[in-house]
């Protein structure tokens, strides 16, 4: 459950998706921090999927695909998606290969998958959202890590 902060205990919100930090977030250091490189997050004008929360009650899922910041060329990006907990055909419908494209001068991008419900899962389940053949700007994390959530009454 997730809680809204100075919220009455047990006030439970429901989001469509929530999406997590850009990823690897530097944590601070009393040393001097190493040169910016794609690995390090200090990658300028990467791209990366953000890890996203959806309810299994909606018949989409938004993974958001950012690329900070926005620069003057085009991006394009293959992408598909990897079973992990949850399986193709019961919990979504996967994607064997999709393709995605940041215009110029935008920060992101969306991939829509589709949920289907699952009445016998209990629990939350994962899948993946890999990037692959991306052009116009380096990765800094190629895959996205999507939970879907068991939509409650």
């Amino acid at each position: 459950m997730i809680l809204l902060v100075g919220s009455p205990a047990g006030t439970p919100i429901r989001p469509v998706n929530v999406t997590a930090p850009l990823s690897p977030v530097p944590s601070p250091s009393p040393s001097p921090s190493p040169s910016p490189s794609p690995t390090s997050g200090g990658c300028d004008g990467c791209v990366q999927p953000t890890d996203t929360l959806c309810w299994e009650s909606h018949p989409r899922c938004f993974v958001f695909v950012v690329r900070v910041p926005a620069r003057a060329n085009r991006v394009t990006a293959h992408f598909r998606t990897v079973g992990m907990t949850a399986r193709p055909g019961i919990d979504y419908v996967g994607v064997d290969s999709g393709t995605l494209v940041i215009e110029p001068n935008q920060s992101s991008a969306e991939i829509a998958i589709e949920l289907i419900p699952n009445p016998a899962a209990r629990d939350d389940r994962t899948f993946g959202v890999e990037l692959f053949g991306v052009s116009g700007a380096e990765v800094i994390r190629p895959m996205a890590t999507v939970t879907i959530r068991r939509s409650r009454g």
